[in-house]
């Protein structure tokens, strides 16, 4: 796929890496209803196309995301002919969050390069990711108190499970903002590297992940998400029907040969 820019999103492949890039700079990739449903088009498509071994996220300009769109949001509002119940509301913000879900879910590895301010909403698809590459000046914040809201698209699922109980209360109520060291102290950053040259760099990183063995990855995904739901029984029993699925993969007998060969192996997938 060339690069293809459609309502705020741009969307392009290195090799087998997607990058999927908001594209709204002059509202710091803020997000309106319309590009919500554009990138989880995007998103949707990237996990189903066999030629993607990985999905990287990210921001035009100097942020990555900033979240919803509140002018757009307010002038919507002010705008309907009638007024909205709690639960079209609801069904709506539902929809939006099934990106965050695609993400999670993809059996791919998904990578958040995280190059400017990642707030509210934008904050929570970078914690839908498998992986956070953060650069240096870069900064997370939930956002949420700020603007009397309580959180959505799953932030506090992933702050949850990413930061610990305690530290989710602390981030979502006191609302601090986060630079990249501090974001990797506690979990939410993967990797911090230097702010100039991050687009290259990180891409670079996402990319090694593309060219993994994929078959592999969607199987460790699995093994992780029921480990997740605590339960040992079940995960042993994941992780061994996942290994004899990939024990038969065409990536497996790559990676012994490589071994023996004593070169790096090149994996296609399959």
């Amino acid at each position: 796929m060339s690069a293809a820019d459609s309502g705020g999103l741009l969307v392009r492949d290195e090799g087998r890496l997607r990058i999927i890039m908001l594209n709204r700079p002059d509202r710091m990739n803020a997000l309106t209803a319309d590009l919500h449903h554009r990138l989880q088009e995007a998103v949707v498509a990237a996990g189903n196309d066999p030629d993607v071994g990985a999905v990287a996220l990210t921001g035009a300009g100097r942020a990555f995301c900033s979240g919803g769109d509140v002018r757009k949001s307010s002038e919507d509002a002010a705008n309907a002919s009638r007024a909205e119940t709690i639960e079209e509301r609801a069904d709506t913000i539902i929809a939006h969050g099934r990106t965050a879900i695609a993400l999670h879910r993809m059996g791919k590895p998904t990578i958040a390069l995280v190059n400017g301010a990642a707030a509210g909403s934008g904050m929570a698809l970078a914690l839908a990711c498998d992986l956070r590459v953060m650069a240096s000046d870069a900064v997370m914040r939930t956002a949420y108190a700020r603007i009397g809201l309580s959180g959505d698209l799953g932030l506090t699922y992933f702050l949850h499970r990413l930061a610990g109980p305690a530290r989710a209360v602390e981030l979502m109520m006191l609302n601090e903002k986060l630079d990249a060291a501090r974001c990797e102290a506690i979990g939410l950053a993967n990797l911090v590297l230097p702010a100039e040259g991050f687009a290259e760099a990180a891409e670079a990183f996402a990319a090694t992940l593309a060219a993994g063995p994929t078959v592999a990855f969607r199987c460790m995904k699995q093994n992780l998400h029921t480990a997740a739901a605590g339960n040992l029984e079940h995960t042993i029993e994941r992780e061994a029907y996942n290994t004899a699925r990939c024990v038969r993969t065409k990536d497996v007998k790559e990676a012994s040969l490589a071994f023996r060969e004593k070169r790096d192996p090149v994996f296609t997938g399959t």
